[in-house]
């Protein structure tokens, strides 16, 4: 299956490391078309393998990262910072560290902050005043949910914070905590889908099920990832065993 649907483009692959590679290439081309590009930022296992390959790349192409710009698509909340299920750590681990990004560079939610609405504006104003963003690169989750735009009667357009369902408190993320995390903080499905390109990475035997649903073609709030049928630039890489 590698065809365009609507505004998505479907891009099978027999595995998890040539889709990672193939996403890796995805970020190295938005990157060297734009050497300031706003990279929205996913964590978990889906990207996981891409990133490395991403900094791989970078160095052994002595790729110019100064001016790249990374935003964070969403946190667990109410969990310290350095806790090592966040995914500050995950992103600090995996892109700031070893690439050296300047961290003026950088924007995240403070998964400990005091104010919730304070910190949602916080990031909302930066991202206004730093985006659109260029890339924003997506895993599927368990339950169809986009960053942590959990499947409800409705979706918040922006930044929010939301009280996170059963499937996502299995997230692997969270095995890494003591912490009972019942919260999350994340960008909205309008923030998501201004973006100029998506990089939609499908992964993982347990998210096949709701792959298959959002293929359907049905937009609706109980599946948050089929917000991006309104979308007119998403590149959707896939393991060929995810579909039925």
């Amino acid at each position: 299956m590698n065809t365009t649907k609507l505004g998505i483009k479907f891009l099978e692959t027999n595995n998890y490391e040539e889709l990672s590679r193939k996403c890796a290439e995805v970020m190295i081309e938005c990157l060297k078309n734009k050497p300031n590009a706003l990279f929205c930022i996913a964590t978990g296992e889906s990207p996981n393998l891409c990133y490395e390959i991403f900094v791989q790349r970078v160095k052994e192409e002595k790729i110019d990262v100064s001016k790249l710009r990374l935003i964070k698509l969403d946190e667990w909340f109410g969990i310290r910072m350095d806790d090592p299920a966040t995914c500050e750590t995950f992103i600090k681990r995996k892109l700031l560290e070893p690439l050296n990004i300047p961290m003026e560079n950088y924007y995240g939610f403070n998964s400990n902050a005091d104010k919730e609405e304070e910190e949602c504006k916080r990031i909302s104003d930066k991202l206004k005043e730093e985006g659109p963003i260029d890339l924003c690169i997506l895993g599927l989750g368990k339950n169809g949910h986009l960053g942590l735009n959990e499947p409800g009667s409705y979706l918040i357009p922006h930044s929010h914070t939301t009280e996170i369902d059963s499937k996502t408190k299995t997230h692997s993320m969270l095995n890494k905590t003591n912490v009972n995390v019942s919260k999350g903080i994340t960008l909205g499905i309008v923030d998501i889908i201004s973006s100029k390109q998506i990089l939609f990475i499908v992964s993982g035997e347990e998210k096949k099920e709701v792959f298959n649903e959002f293929l359907e073609v049905k937009i609706k709030t109980s599946l948050p990832a089929s917000l991006l049928w309104l979308h007119y630039n998403t590149l959707c890489i896939f393991e060929k065993s995810m579909i039925f």
